[in-house]
């Protein structure tokens, strides 16, 4: 039986705010209030969308003034639901946003029709060059073989477009990761085939950083973006843009001479790993220190059971119970992200107070053991998977550590299946429900 076993404190001090554990409304009661559905089940993730406006002002912070934002919601807006966090950073002041894929930019221009540029960061089919110029949304273009069916696909499409309408490219240069990107000795060909095409202009040149936190593969990541950048000086070609640092890059100061800065991460409220602040600068420093989380899981129990000495919980049996013990079954298992490799690493709040989850998680629940608490835990009490209850908090960092992963893709997996509700200030805004996003004034199909 593992009895705190393993325990993770928080990767920095509990955020502003928090305080001794203090019982607050249920969430049936405050979605009435604010005019809003019942929860479907007794788990869901709360977004605060405060702290997502506050991050990209600490974010904005760090960017020189002469440097344009661009706020990565890719995957679902890092778990946080891709329309919300489009909109919040939009609203906030980012100049533009990017997405992996071109569903993503198609959702997210629908949510916002007269929005800030859309960036797609990976290639999408070349066939569909010209739907994607139609909605403003500007691609990347890392392989030259896409580049050649891509502009093809274009010029044979840019009659029937209508007048104006323009293919916004940025060259990718591969400088080291080597996922993608040119060669920085094929970049200038590259570039002058974009030029030499009717309706398409060379908007950004970037590339993207393997390990910030290493400062020679990043020095050396960067001497080899400076020579495509040369390359393109000496063919006499220029673009506007050139972009760098994600939220790595940006908290170690890489490349900030830079237009454009690829922020996801922070944004969020989560320092990169591998990032340590006291080996930041001091004005990156204080910037990590200032990020609020904006995501928290939480659930209430399924049913709260007396379970005898020697007696053994979930599948397999792994855990046995060597006194008598009180387990809470709480509805959270691999189907929404809380996946199998947490298996007795990890701890849920309640109370204010941490509990181990024991036993084999399953695909919809996960077993809290609450003996240690007086009076017994009901199934009225909230409990906290991830984020802060009282002055006690558990963050990505520490589940990814928990798990042997990192902390984008604890964010990134939360599944669409939980319901999201997001909050301003003291109360909820509005839903995530079943496809639908649902607010004080209606519903978003």
């Amino acid at each position: 039986m593992r009895r705190g076993a393993g325990a993770l404190s928080p990767a920095r001090p509990v955020p502003a705010g928090a305080s001794v554990w203090a019982p607050g409304p249920p969430i049936e009661e405050r979605l009435a209030r604010a005019g809003l559905p019942a929860l479907p089940r007794l788990a869901w993730l709360e977004v605060d969308t405060d702290a997502l406006r506050a991050d990209l002002e600490v974010v904005r912070g760090l960017v020189p003034r002469a440097t344009r934002l661009a706020a990565v919601v890719k995957a679902d807006g890092y778990g946080h639901g891709l329309e919300v966090a489009g909109r919040t950073f939009a609203a906030a002041g980012a100049d533009l946003l990017a997405v992996a894929t071109l569903d993503e930019g198609r959702r997210l221009r629908s949510t916002l029709p007269a929005g800030p540029p859309i960036l797609v960061l990976f290639d999408i089919p070349p066939a569909a060059v010209a739907e994607a110029a139609g909605l403003g949304l500007e691609l990347a273009a890392a392989d030259r073989g896409w580049l050649t069916e891509a502009l093809a696909a274009w010029t044979a499409a840019r009659p029937g477009l209508p007048a104006g309408t323009r293919l916004r490219l940025h060259v990718e240069v591969e400088t080291g990761f080597l996922r993608a990107g040119l060669r920085p000795e094929a970049v200038a060909a590259a570039v002058r085939a974009v030029a030499a095409t009717p309706g398409v202009q060379a908007a950004g040149l970037w590339t993207h950083l393997a390990d910030p936190a290493d400062q020679r593969a990043t020095a050396a990541q960067v001497r080899r973006f400076r020579a495509a950048e040369a390359a393109l000086r000496a063919a006499g070609l220029t673009v506007p843009s050139r972009h760098i640092a994600a939220s790595g890059g940006l908290f170690v100061g890489a490349a900030a001479d830079t237009e454009l800065a690829r922020v996801g991460l922070a944004l969020y409220g989560v320092l990169p790993g591998g990032l340590v602040e006291s080996r930041l600068a001091p004005a990156a420093a204080a910037a990590a220190g200032a990020l609020r989380p904006a995501l928290s899981l939480k659930a209430r129990p399924l049913r709260v059971e007396a379970v005898r000495v020697g007696e053994r919980v979930g599948y397999g049996g792994t855990w046995r119970a060597e006194r008598a013990s009180r387990i809470a079954t709480l509805p959270v298992g691999y189907g929404d992200g809380w996946t199998r490799a947490s298996q007795g690493r990890t701890w849920a709040l309640v109370r204010g107070r941490r509990v181990p989850l024991v036993g084999v998680v399953a695909m919809d629940a996960v077993a809290a053991d609450v003996t240690d608490l007086e009076p017994a835990v009901t199934l009225a009490d909230e409990f906290v998977l991830l984020g802060a209850q009282g002055s006690e908090w558990i963050d990505p960092d520490e589940l990814a550590r928990a798990r042997t992963t990192i902390s984008w893709e604890i964010l990134a997996t939360m599944a669409t299946r939980l319901t999201r509700v997001y909050h301003a200030g003291p109360g909820p805004t509005g839903l995530r429900l079943q496809g639908s996003e649902v607010f004080g004034g209606g519903t978003r199909g």
